[in-house]
């Protein structure tokens, strides 16, 4: 703005300079000079925050002329300010002087961002978020979780954004970092990194839901070398139904191979208690107990006296003086000739029956003669064995009159007994016993021809003559013929395992006694086997019992390798329908032992007994079975022939191949049309898949390509209509 002079000081100024005109000659030196000055006010720098519109606060300009100082006005303002408020903003003043001329001058007000510790920003707080897979955008979010705020300012432009960095625990706790950024527009810097500031939100995903976890309350396995047995445990089944179901599983086992989700391993003879733990939110625990219990299976080695004779007291039973009958007591123990037990579980029992009270025996009369007597040997846990003993009674000191055994019974002479069971007593029921004497019966048929004929006969008369003469003599010609007879006979075991043969009229000749099984066979025959026998030959078990190594021995050429673990193999899928070999179930004698469990693959298996005769009383003669390929099931667990093992109420699956080396499929038969949930988890209960299908009614075929399954173990699970069946199959190389 122009700013001219007062009319007053023009007309003056106007009087001065006529004056100078005059008398400018007259004393030019000391005539009064005055001179016209602008005073600007001085340049300033203030903060985006101050006053920018009442600018006067910053000062004003004026003029001065000679001794008089006047203001110079109204300047002219103009704002150079960005859009973050900052800048210059300028004031001109002009002023017109007493000679017409124009005076100028500018007031520069720099604007700029001041302050420190940067704009006052409120962070999101850290956040816990309870469930599976929560939402955690900060839309769904509220304050303080969500966002970050900071008061208006005029100095500043503020942006914002964040980016997530999530860490896995497990499938229940997880941890996202999530790093926010505010960058402020007007005083970031690249270089430098000013005007960016960053915090780092917290947010923990957390599902504090437990599992649903089921263990088998007690294992219980036998041990037949006095030690220790391995212990074969499927893996913990957890229900996958919490976020997944992936669970991290230890085992407090100190006997357990693995000390994840698997328990198996060689445990000691007794009761161990093993604790599972499943892992679940963020360092939670949930646990289950399983005793393993290892039972000592091993029997007493008896020996004892092969034959006793011993003679009857007399004793008067009626008081009147004279002996009429006889009796004599024997104590099992005296019949003992050095038996121990294996495992050395001492003192011993000795005993004529199971019944470990049956210590005593008395023979009488009726005894007279050959009598076999068991002689039961009972450990100090309970096992018991038995040795069959003659005992031979006599009549030969106190000669008791009318002394002699009871005649036989009028059914049956002579019969043999016994029981066919598995290894741990189990009754088999259907098995066919064979006695067939080792010679052959000669019987003999005598007959006999008579004939008369002239023979000369001579004599000597009273005379001293020799006379002759033809008498008619009859002679007997005798024809013997001998008939070869080869006597079997055969009994069946009824449901309690048991078979007698009875109505024996030759028994003082050598008899053998074999047992034949046969049923169904895969019943008892599965993909278990198969794992097991490849763990034996990797090292990575032991047999414990004879059985084993005779189950395993599928070629029956006495030794255990790759060879029987193909055929087994082979079996179990289906390529071939039958495992080679004479035998399908061995039946040995009860009374075998072998030094070693592996012995029985080199030595002479037992499948024969042999009596030298049949005694009285009737001998008993025992079998255990054992069924070729059967290694993993417990030998205890035989159900009789007619019985199924497993029924499928529900619905049908067969999983084949199994093992499988290509895709795994699954033969599903339902009654209806349904929706079916797969879910298949590793050895360590990780489920791998979980998918639903829509099964259509009757047979449906549902395949699993290879790559997405494991080698070894796994677990599968059909749920349908609320209903669950689970199974297993090993992917082999």
């Amino acid at each position: 703005m122009k700013t001219s002079l007062p009319p007053v000081l023009r007309a003056w100024s106007l009087v001065m300079a006529l004056w100078s005109i005059f008398y400018i000659n007259a004393d030019a030196k000391t005539s009064p000079e005055w001179t016209f000055t602008l005073n600007c006010p001085p340049n300033v720098t203030v903060s985006c925050t101050a006053e920018l519109w009442n600018l006067s606060i910053y000062g004003n300009a004026t003029y001065t002329y000679g001794p008089y100082t006047y203001s110079a006005g109204a300047p002219s303002v103009h704002y150079y300010l960005n859009s973050c408020n900052t800048g210059t903003i300028t004031r001109t003043w002009m002023v017109e002087d007493y000679n017409w001329q124009w005076h100028s001058c500018t007031q520069t007000i720099y604007v700029t961002a001041t302050g420190s510790g940067g704009p006052g920003i409120t962070w999101p707080e850290d956040l816990e978020l309870e469930g599976c897979n929560p939402n955690t955008n900060p839309n769904q979010l509220s304050p303080p979780y969500n966002y970050p705020t900071w008061a208006p300012s005029q100095c500043t432009m503020l942006g914002k954004s964040y980016s997530d960095m999530t860490f896995t625990v497990n499938s229940q706790c997880k941890k996202i970092m999530r790093t926010w950024k505010v960058m402020d527009w007007c005083s970031y810097d690249y270089g430098s990194g000013a005007g960016m500031y960053t915090h780092v939100q917290w947010i923990y995903i957390i599902s504090k839901t437990p599992p649903e976890v089921t263990c088998p309350a007690e294992i219980t396995v036998n041990s037949f070398n006095c030690k220790n047995a391995q212990v074969i445990v499927p893996p913990l089944m957890i229900d996958p139904s919490v976020c997944g179901g992936e669970f991290a599983v230890t085992n407090n086992s100190p006997y357990s191979t693995s000390k994840g989700n698997d328990i198996s391993g060689t445990y000691p003879i007794g009761t161990t208690k093993v604790t599972w733990s499943v892992k679940y939110g963020c360092n939670k625990t949930k646990t289950c107990t399983t005793n393993v219990v290892v039972v000592n299976a091993s029997k007493p080695v008896p020996y004892c006296l092969g034959t006793i004779t011993t003679a009857l007291m007399g004793i008067d039973t009626d008081n009147d003086g004279k002996v009429d009958d006889g009796m004599v007591e024997i104590w099992a123990k005296d019949l003992d000739k050095g038996s121990k037990s294996a495992c050395g579980y001492g003192p011993l029992k000795f005993s004529f029956s199971k019944d470990v009270t049956h210590t005593a025996k008395v023979f009488t009369c009726d005894n007279i003669g050959k009598n076999l007597v068991e002689m039961w040997v009972t450990d100090s846990k309970g096992a018991q064995n038995y040795c069959l003993v003659e005992v031979i009674i006599q009549n030969n000191g106190a000669n008791i009159p009318d002394c002699h055994p009871l005649p036989p019974p009028v059914d049956s002479v002579h019969r043999v007994a016994g029981l066919v069971a598995s290894l741990t007593d189990t009754p088999l029921s259907g098995a066919a016993v064979t006695m067939k004497y080792r010679d052959a019966i000669k019987s003999y048929q005598i007959t006999r021809d008579t004939t008369e004929e002239l023979q000369l006969d001579s004599f000597i008369n009273l005379s001293g003559y020799k006379l002759y003469r033809y008498i008619l003599v009859k002679k007997i010609t005798e024809h013997i013929d001998s008939t070869v007879t080869y006597i079997q006979k055969t009994a069946v075991t009824d449901s309690t395992g048991r078979y007698k043969i009875d109505s024996i009229g030759v028994y003082n000749k050598v008899v053998d006694l074999t047992a034949t099984y046969t049923d169904d066979v895969r019943r008892f025959i599965d993909n278990k086997d198969v794992e097991l026998l490849t763990k034996f030959l990797l090292g990575e078990v032991t047999f414990q019992s004879y059985y084993q190594y005779l189950a395993s021995d599928i070629n029956e050429d006495g030794k255990i390798d790759v060879a029987d673990q193909n055929l087994l193999m082979a079996f179990v899928t289906g390529q071939s329908q039958q495992l080679p070999g004479s035998h399908q179930w061995y039946l040995l004698d009860a009374r075998a032992t072998f030094a070693h469990p592996e012995d029985v693959l080199t030595g002479t298996v037992p499948l024969t007994v042999t009596l030298d005769s049949i005694p009285k009383p009737d001998p008993a003669v025992h079998f255990i079975a054992v069924k070729k390929g059967n290694i993993s099931v417990d030998p205890g667990s035989l159900v009789p022939q007619n019985t199924e093992s497993r029924s499928l109420t529900m619905f049908g699956i067969k999983a084949y191949p199994n093992p499988f080396a290509d895709d795994l499929h699954f033969e599903i038969s339902v009654p209806e049309a349904s929706e079916s949930l797969l879910e298949i988890y590793n050895s360590n209960g990780q489920r791998l898949i979980q998918k639903q299908y829509h099964l259509v009614r009757g047979s449906n075929t549902v395949k699993i390509p290879t790559h997405a399954l494991p080698y070894g173990l796994i677990v599968y699970r059909w749920t349908t209509g609320g209903r669950t069946e689970t199974g297993t199959a090993v992917r082999i190389r």
